[in-house]
């Protein structure tokens, strides 16, 4: 799992069908003080309650995505964010 920031939302009205229901979003993941490491991505939400400005954690690639969303395996996704954080507490670096 990673950290990113939501920073936006996306509409799709025509979808591959298995992705109907879902919502997408804009997140620009990030290191462990909070800044950007790359580009961003658009990824499924499976908690359906993040907002633009929130911080949190997602999963990506490989099986991780449809087993973090609860759904299909074979499900076209490579992103999806599995929860939201309230807070962040790094107390020594390696």
């Amino acid at each position: 799992m990673d950290l990113a920031r939501v920073i936006g939302a996306v509409t799709a009205t025509r979808k591959e069908p298995s992705l109907t229901g879902l919502k997408l979003c804009v997140i620009q993941p990030l290191d462990a003080d909070l800044q950007p490491v790359r580009e961003p991505l658009i990824a499924t939400d499976a908690t359906g309650k993040r907002g633009d400005g929130e911080l949190v954690y997602f999963v990506e690639s490989g099986d991780a995505v449809p087993t973090g969303l609860g759904a299909d395996p074979n499900l076209p996704v490579d992103a999806a964010v599995v929860g939201i954080v309230d807070d962040v507490d790094v107390r020594m670096r390696l």
